[in-house]
């Protein structure tokens, strides 16, 4: 808790003074006020505890006893005793050492799980950041585009009135102006619920600052499926799965212990530790084999065995499949790329398009309405553009958190 609260004050100030919050900034408070974080953190220090009982499972036993004791009968004074006993069975199948192989692999998957759920935290904040930041900049664009559509609208009562507009064309101006309404009403509730959704997953009140346009490198070279924490996991659990079919298999021998254990007594004085009487030093050796047991053993290993067949296929299965969804993956990248280079040529040729008609209205070659359509166009493509450069950073991100790579480079 002291920790949570020195970073959150590390922060305020941040968000204060800036007056602007930035995707780093939001995507470290996600982490520290997300309630998946603090239910992996759990997991990952209840797995620690399995581990280290395993370890402690493998410690012999020590137990020391002290007593009193008076018979009426004989009238004797009060018997004071203590006992320090040690001993220690080791079989040939023996648990404890297996559970301290499985709980290590339980505690690497735990580890894999909680370095998952940062990513998909990061990732998520990542995502409605840019939610956010798209929809803000497509209100701007559809503000704009209301405004130059009013002055079109203008133009047209204008010269409907002086007859160079027929009523069907006055209609549709008024129609478009009714459209560019709508889509500015629609584009600021997208926006105040985007906006809501984000601060909501982080858990933190909204001071309204604006966002700030992130950073970000577009590349995805050398992009190929090696392993991720998915199949990490999977090949965990397949080593577990081993390691308890060997057991099973174990089971399958007679019973084999050795016990070793070491007794010190002292009946007359518990104070005089120099004088303890050795009672038992024993070792002892025991063979034993469950005749009746071995069908019910049989069973239980053809079932481990299956399980663990199951399982090796699952990952052979994911493999190759993680292969192909990364194709598809990289795929979609690249089309998206030629989209947005596409996208991006049709911004140029809007762009020129609009400074042609600029300089045509400047010498009366076209209306006021023609240049106020290019305008608009103009910026409908940028719309478009921004569209595609944001989808291609979130396909950048999805291969990255397929792949288990950094979110951004850092998470």
């Amino acid at each position: 808790m002291r920790r949570i609260i020195i970073s959150f004050l590390l922060i305020i100030p941040i968000l204060i003074f800036a007056e602007e919050y930035t995707l780093d900034d939001l995507i470290n408070i996600g982490l520290e006020n997300s309630y998946d974080i603090k239910l992996e953190n759990a997991a990952n220090l209840n797995a620690q505890s399995d581990l280290r009982s395993s370890w402690i499972g493998l410690l012999p036993s020590a137990r020391i006893s002290a007593g009193s004791s008076k018979n009426f009968d004989t009238g004797s004074d009060w018997s004071n005793n203590a006992t320090f006993q040690l001993s220690k069975g080791i079989s040939l199948n023996e648990p404890n050492y297996y559970n301290v192989r499985t709980s290590i692999l339980n505690k690497r998957n735990a580890d894999l799980s909680l370095e998952n759920r940062k990513k998909m935290i990061a990732y998520t904040v990542f995502l409605k950041y840019l939610a956010v930041l798209e929809s803000k900049k497509n209100l701007d664009i559809q503000e704009e585009n209301l405004i130059l559509q009013q002055k079109i609208s203008g133009q047209a009562q204008i010269q409907f009135e002086a007859g160079d507009k027929s009523a069907m064309e006055l209609q549709q101006s008024k129609i478009s102006l009714i459209n560019y309404e709508i889509e500015v009403n629609e584009a600021m509730n997208s926006l105040v619920k985007l906006r809501k959704d984000l601060f909501s997953y982080l858990n933190i009140n909204d001071e309204g600052f604006e966002l700030a346009d992130p950073n970000i490198n577009i590349t995805t070279e050398n992009a190929e499926f090696r392993t991720n924490i998915a199949l990490q996991q999977k090949e965990n659990t397949l080593k577990t799965s081993r390691i308890m079919l060997f057991q099973e298999k174990m089971n399958f021998l007679p019973s084999l212990t050795m016990t070793y254990s070491l007794t010190h007594n002292d009946p007359n004085d518990i104070y005089d530790f120099g004088n303890y009487d050795r009672t038992s030093n024993t070792l002892s050796l025991n063979a034993s084999y469950n005749i009746f047991n071995l069908l019910q053993t049989r069973e239980q290993y053809l079932q481990a065995k299956r399980n663990h067949e199951l399982l090796r296929m699952d990952l052979e299965i994911t493999k190759e499949s993680s292969k192909i969804d990364l194709q598809i993956l990289l795929s979609d990248f690249e089309t998206i790329k030629k989209s947005q280079e596409l996208y991006e040529d049709k911004l140029e040729l809007a762009k020129k398009n609009l400074e042609m008609a600029q300089e045509h209205y400047k010498y009366g070659m076209i209306s006021l309405l023609d240049l106020d359509r290019s305008k608009i166009e103009y910026q409908n493509s940028t719309v478009s553009s921004m569209s595609k450069e944001f989808e291609l950073l979130k396909k950048q991100e999805e291969i990255n958190l397929f792949l288990s790579n950094k979110i951004l480079g850092k998470w």
